[in-house]
């Protein structure tokens, strides 16, 4: 039968080893958090594109109120370009990065439905409010800025007409 002196030190290494896998899985930076971009190059691509997508927009002029229809169409134009480069800036991180990142896929595509959506209106015209695309009855533009990428919430400039 083990001595209590034995016994306390079996229970201190048994707390001591508990306490190392617990500091380690909470310290593991490489598992991936479902709803964050978190893992590998993805937080940092994205980041940097979404940055580069507002330089884009904040660089464009002010259009007057009642601009002709053609520099509202060359508007979304440019700003369609900018989310498209957003997308394939993010995609170039390439395919394993992205599978290990969970909301990386559904991000990019919720960024490449706004770009469709802005397209058809333009397509349509561009007369009238443009609205986002829905997703489970909210806007996918909801979404987009949540992953844990603070330069990543979508610009208003891309929720609405110009």
């Amino acid at each position: 039968m083990p001595s209590t002196r034995t016994a306390l030190l079996l229970g201190v290494v048994a707390v001591a080893t508990v306490g190392v896998y617990v500091t380690a899985f909470a310290l593991d930076t490489t598992r991936d958090r479902p709803d964050t971009l978190d893992v590998g190059p993805v937080p940092g691509a994205a980041a940097s594109a979404c940055a580069r997508l507002r330089v884009s927009l904040d660089a464009l002029p002010p259009l007057a109120p009642g601009s002709p229809q053609a520099d509202r169409l060359a508007r979304l134009a440019v700003q369609d370009r900018a989310v498209r480069d957003l997308v394939t800036s993010v995609r170039a991180v390439g395919e394993p990065a992205l599978r290990r990142d969970v909301p990386s896929e559904q991000w990019l595509s919720d960024w490449t439905a706004l770009a469709d959506a802005r397209l058809a209106y333009t397509a349509a015209g561009a007369t009238g409010p443009f609205s986002p695309p829905m997703q489970d009855g909210r806007p996918v533009t909801d979404r987009m800025g949540m992953v844990g990428v603070s330069a990543c919430s979508v610009p208003q400039a891309l929720t609405v007409a110009p």
